[in-house]
């Protein structure tokens, strides 16, 4: 194989790893009682997974893009496939004991970049709301 092939192969591989490697900590507090609550996320390629510890159980789930929207557009006789993202995206976490929370995260990246920061909320199942920051 020829080193202009398999160069700019490498350069996605690389890149995808690096996307798909961003990890890192959102700072919540329970609405009305202050209590800390620390989520963990791992950015995906196509979504976020996320993690955290509420009232001593343990939860897990994934987020994804709330309004994401993909359609087809002729340009020169060519179909072009489209696409366009805000950085809303909602998550579903379930709870190791039978609990569950859902999410609103407002991206500060509309592409949906995690490490650019954001804002949030969960409803977790028995009423509580987390505030969210990162």
């Amino acid at each position: 194989m020829r080193f202009s092939r398999v160069f700019p192969s490498l350069i996605v591989a690389s890149t995808l790893a690096f996307l798909c490697a961003c990890a890192g900590t959102m700072h919540g507090v329970v609405r009305g009682e202050g209590t800390p609550v620390t989520f963990q996320y791992q950015q995906g390629l196509d979504r976020d997974f996320y993690e955290a510890v509420v009232y001593g159980e343990y939860f897990k789930g994934q987020a994804v893009h709330a309004d994401a929207r993909t359609g087809v557009a002729v340009a020169d006789g060519t179909f072009v496939r489209t696409s366009s993202t805000s950085g809303n995206f909602v998550a579903v976490m379930f709870g190791n004991q039978g609990s569950t929370m859902r999410c609103h995260m407002n991206y500060a990246d509309s592409s949906g970049f995690t490490t650019a920061g954001g804002v949030g909320m969960c409803q977790h199942s028995a009423g509580p709301v987390i505030d969210i920051m990162w």
